[in-house]
């Protein structure tokens, strides 16, 4: 026998929360049901994006993260997430099927990229038809961040690279001539009198630019402060990607010039860290200037 704990409201109506059908036995059962539904369906594409996130100078090497992070603002949030109130809505079902409906299309055309981005979609939609309106609002950072770690179709991050890449290359050889070193760009390459720099898609700034934004959006959400200064501190990352993998291989390139090939490969492994500490350094730095040093607390109802 179920043994749940409604609130009644003004009107007489019996008010469901999260926490009262967490304790409701159909529920518990629903909601397995629906994990195992879910696990289902998506499984291929769980294991396809895990071969991705791992592969050598994935993309995506981030993707792992992000499922966890999603977790932890549900977990930081929880204790406000359980009182809400339940109210399944129609139109949760209006954007359901269309979106179960692309994955099947997708996934039956071997097109598992596609089909991982209704992910987040199918997920978003079954809790406004589960839960309501008030639920999925309170769920809809966690769920949106999840594409994240969805990996697109490779061709559009081909391109996109590409752009970056000469981007990169530009800057870098415009760098070393300001510091009096005769450098000479030819496509993505950078010749110097001692070395050839070959500025390839792993090291064009794409891979950071996509992890850094993930990881700026996430922080910029546990921050305090106003809306106009997290979005500053999300707007900076593109500028501040550039121009930190510029300065990257602005480095590599000083390495092999001045110590040698064995030298600059040795760096160039190890160089992409050391950038990245000071990038999240100078946005440290910048979210004091925009008022958003702080951050949230964990709220307690």
């Amino acid at each position: 026998m179920e043994t749940t704990v409604l609130k009644v409201e003004k009107t007489g109506a019996l008010r469901w929360s999260i926490g009262d059908l967490g304790k409701a036995r159909t529920w518990q059962i629903l909601g397995l049901v629906s994990i195992a539904a879910f696990v289902f369906i998506y499984w291929q594409t769980f294991h396809w994006w895990w071969r991705e996130w791992w592969k050598d100078e994935s993309y995506y090497s981030h993707g792992i993260l992000i499922p966890i992070m999603s977790g932890f603002v549900v977990w930081f949030n929880w204790k406000r997430i359980v009182r809400l109130a339940v109210k399944p809505s129609a139109w949760g079902l209006a954007l359901l099927l269309p979106a179960i409906a692309m994955q099947f299309v997708a996934y039956r055309g071997g097109i598992l990229s596609v089909a991982g981005l209704t992910l987040p979609i199918v997920l978003f939609a079954a809790f406004l038809l589960l839960f309501g309106k008030a639920v999925t609002r309170e769920m809809a950072f966690p769920l949106g961040f999840l594409y994240f770690m969805c990996v697109p179709p490779t061709q559009y991050l081909a391109k996109l690279s590409f752009k970056i890449q000469v981007l990169s290359t530009v800057a870098a050889t415009s760098g070393l001539n300001l510091l009096s070193y005769d450098a000479v760009r030819n496509g993505t390459a950078i010749h110097l009198p001692n070395i050839e720099v070959l500025v390839g898609a792993p090291c064009s700034g794409f891979r950071m630019l996509i992890a850094l934004l993930a990881f700026v959006i996430f922080f910029s959400y546990m921050k305090k402060g106003p809306m106009w200064g997290r979005l500053t501190l999300i707007a900076l990352v593109i500028p501040l990607s550039l121009i930190a993998n510029s300065i990257r291989v602005m480095m590599i390139a000083l390495v092999g010039e001045h110590m040698g090939e064995e030298a600059m490969r040795s760096f160039h492994d190890y160089s992409g860290y050391i950038v990245l500490v000071i990038a999240f350094a100078i946005l440290a730095a910048l979210s004091k200037v925009v008022k958003c040093q702080d951050f949230k607390s964990m709220p307690d109802s």
